[in-house]
């Protein structure tokens, strides 16, 4: 079980790493070159956690915890299970969107922000969460790991969309129409909710879903921050205008408009395509099938209409404070020269 906490606005990750205890960088096994040239790797760590039950199961009591310089932590629970597809259903279902666990990985955070200390640029409540539940499965009895899909593919396809209830044929074929495979024995099955992953090795695949909903959980954090900039920005260009104050305030609205955009572009860097693989590899194919899954594309189509809107905002305060500038030095010289001709005809005494 998978949660991602937005905690921080940053994460100093060079300060972090001496006040965490067994903390290490993150990396790629043997599916992926790992991290561009650059790239800041996640710490990660085992954090001690009380169990939870859940569907009759009971999570581990330790926690995986990443540290990423977003701001995120992701916390990964595991719940330990045996049986056929079919039971696995409603666990699935008792794991989408659980209150304990999703308290206890709260609770969790919040010991982690305590140590982590000045390392966190102003900590948050971390009160916006995504969850995902992932299934590793480290064999499929009697056949590949394709026959799973082929055999049971409703039982499979209720798992990845944590319904308890019958599907239709063409749910069915959604949800299982992206597979992904890097060699015979194992198999990723990716959805909006969870995943299943198939193999004795599936870390690296792990890791990418996990990296895939971090990115998520920022461009969530970065829309709903533009919404609330591109409001402050609309009020400030809606203000009354007026000569005096096209002179003394327009540079200040101008930079406010100008700080807006800069910032949410930093953020969105940051958050946008957290994952550098080098190459078209295995995993970059799980990546791309995972992104389409999570709809980060139409996310960041989103964004990019925003700060373009930020962009036109501050263009349009700069023409009309340009244009009124303009208008009032006009009137400036037309006064100066009717006071000239004034003096000019008044006798002088």
């Amino acid at each position: 079980m998978l949660h991602c906490l937005a905690v921080a606005s940053a994460i100093d990750l060079e300060a972090a790493e001496p006040r965490l205890r067994d903390a290490h960088r993150t990396r790629f096994h043997h599916k992926a070159p790992g991290f561009a040239s650059g790239g800041a790797r996640p710490i990660r760590m085992t954090w001690p956690a009380d169990p939870v039950r859940v569907a009759g199961a009971e999570s581990t009591g330790e926690a995986e915890v990443a540290v990423y310089p977003s701001g995120a932590l992701a916390i990964t629970r595991s719940v330990p299970f045996a049986g056929p597809p079919q039971d696995l259903v409603r666990l699935s279902a008792e794991l989408y969107e659980n209150a304990p666990l999703l308290d206890a990985a709260r609770a969790l955070a919040r010991g982690v922000v305590a140590d982590l200390g000045p390392a966190c640029g102003q900590p948050g409540d971390g009160a916006l969460v995504e969850d995902y539940v992932v299934f590793e499965i480290a064999a499929v009895a009697g056949g590949a790991p394709g026959a799973l899909a082929r055999e049971q593919p409703e039982a499979v396809a209720r798992i990845l969309r944590a319904e308890e209830g019958a599907l239709s044929s063409q749910e069915v074929e959604d949800a299982l129409s992206r597979p992904v495979s890097y060699g015979p024995d194992d198999l990723a099955l990716v959805d909006w909710l969870g995943a299943v992953l198939v193999g004795e090795q599936t870390l690296d695949e792990r890791l990418v879903l996990e990296l895939v909903n971090v990115e998520l959980l920022g461009v969530r954090l970065l829309d709903a921050r533009l919404d609330e900039e591109v409001e402050a920005a609309y009020a400030l260009l809606g203000r009354p205008d007026g000569a005096l104050r096209s002179l003394l305030f327009h540079d200040r609205e101008l930079g406010v408009v100008a700080r807006m955009k800069a910032d949410a572009a930093v953020l969105h860097e940051r958050v946008d395509n957290p994952l550098k693989l080098l190459g078209d590899d295995y995993l970059a194919r799980l990546y791309r099938v995972a992104t389409t899954r999570f709809h980060l594309p139409e996310w960041d189509e989103s964004i990019q209409r925003r700060l373009g809107v930020l962009g036109d905002v501050h263009t349009s305060l700069a023409e009309r404070a340009t244009s009124r500038r303009s208008a009032l030095l006009e009137w400036i010289i037309i006064l100066l020269i009717a006071i000239d001709i004034v003096l000019y005809f008044t006798p002088l005494r």
